[in-house]
């Protein structure tokens, strides 16, 4: 069977191309699985800011896309005001390779990108893995942090220039007219929450959903959390990224709310993925008027899979405040590993923790109940460590490599024999 992935990172290909960007491993450790595989045939296509040509690494067939940006500081800074984002007119790249590699099946991974606009131009069965949804993002957009808050305390100078969240936000309200369209032109979407599901039915009535869960990264199966024999301090961790709804402002409130009340000296606050320089970090200090460190909470920037793993072992709660999430990786990550966690009940993350018994979910946007859900892990040791023992034995069964990569294949065949 010959598979050709369009994805968003270079995966296995990262070392050979030195690509430092951190992001995507479960695709990394899909793609490890399935090449393994006698019988497939894979190749995989992403984007990149450079010309590269087409390589083999062990049996992947890689097929690197240049796109351009334009040249000159002027005709970049007008692209980035008139908000161009890729369309049909950019996918012929993507027709070619498929022309030349001859798939039997396509998996597109994300209906965020312009991948998908490939469908109606080919023939051949494509099948859309959903990650997020920018239409629902455009709704939860501004739920931390309103839109005249980011134009107030925003650096103007990047306003000026066309970057920052402020013109994040409008690519996004841009592309959501994109992921319409594509999600109306595919036929077969896999996905793995309830909640992906449901929004599958509703943006593409005429489409079929196919369940798969996710591999997870290597590190996060071989280490197992446990509690600290001796509780000297109270370690929370967090891991986002610089967006204004995965709900950074609700982790302010919270460690304030517990410092005000004389148990937050106690505790100290850990952020991955986020450091001092990104904007989303400045806009919240300038909104609420205090800092970071001021509250005892450190950003730690983005970390590798080593790196994280040793974060988590060494924290007591694993903390998700994000105020829109299809399944998120990290949370998944953090079941797997057995740690207590607290998340929202936003998107998807109700299908993947049972609150109450493999974690503990509040409202998204809630610093009171975020606060009183960690006072009462930190109160009770005996129910922070069932709750991750649970959640571990739900997120082995979950993420069961051989379970994940049967699945998929079994989707391959199907919608092969589909058409």
């Amino acid at each position: 069977m010959r598979v050709l992935w369009f994805t968003n990172t270079a995966s296995l290909s990262a070392d050979y191309l030195n690509d430092k960007s951190i992001g995507g491993g479960w695709i990394v450790s899909l793609e490890a699985k399935l090449s393994r595989i006698p019988s497939i045939e894979l190749g995989i296509s992403f984007n990149v800011d450079q010309k590269i040509k087409p390589f083999t690494l062990n049996k992947t067939q890689y097929y690197p896309v240049h796109i351009q940006s334009p040249k000159g500081k002027i005709k970049q800074v007008i692209s980035r005001w008139t908000k161009r984002i890729q369309d049909e007119n950019n996918i012929q790249p993507y027709l070619d390779i498929i022309h030349e590699f001859k798939p039997d099946v396509i998996q597109i991974f994300g209906t965020e990108g312009v991948f998908g606009l490939i469908i109606s131009k080919i023939n051949i069965p494509c099948i859309i893995h959903i990650q997020g949804n920018l239409i629902l993002c455009d709704y939860k957009w501004h739920s931390g942090i309103t839109a005249t808050e980011v134009l107030r305390y925003s650096k103007k100078w990047r306003l000026i220039k066309g970057f920052g969240l402020y013109h994040d936000y409008l690519v996004n309200k841009k592309a959501t007219n994109r992921e319409r369209s594509i999600f109306l032109q595919c036929k077969y979407f896999m996905g793995r929450t309830d909640w992906d599901r449901r929004i599958t039915s509703v943006l593409s009535p005429k489409s079929k959903y196919f369940h798969c869960d996710e591999m997870l990264r290597r590190g996060f199966y071989s280490n197992n959390w446990l509690p600290k024999e001796k509780q000297t301090d109270f370690t929370l961790l967090t891991i986002i990224r610089n967006n204004p709804y995965k709900g950074l402002e609700t982790i302010f409130e919270s460690k304030r709310i517990l410092n005000e009340i004389n148990v937050g000296k106690e505790i100290f606050w850990k952020i991955a993925g986020i450091n001092k320089e990104d904007e989303i970090s400045y806009l919240i200090e300038k909104k609420f008027r205090s800092t970071f460190k001021q509250l005892g909470i450190q950003l730690l920037g983005a970390l590798n899979e080593k790196e994280l793993v040793s974060e988590m072992l060494n924290a007591d709660l694993f903390i998700h405040p994000s105020h829109i999430e299809n399944g998120s990786n990290s949370t998944s990550e953090a079941m797997l590993m057995g740690m207590p966690i607290i998340a929202t009940f936003a998107g998807g993350i109700p299908t993947t923790i049972e609150n109450k018994k493999e974690g503990l979910l509040v409202q998204d946007g809630d610093p009171y109940a975020l606060a009183g859900a960690i006072l009462e892990l930190k109160q009770n040791r005996n129910l922070a460590i069932e709750l991750g023992n649970n959640a571990r034995a739900t997120a082995v069964k979950r993420h069961d490599p051989e379970r994940i990569t049967n699945e998929l294949l079994h989707i391959y065949s199907s919608i092969i024999n589909c058409n």
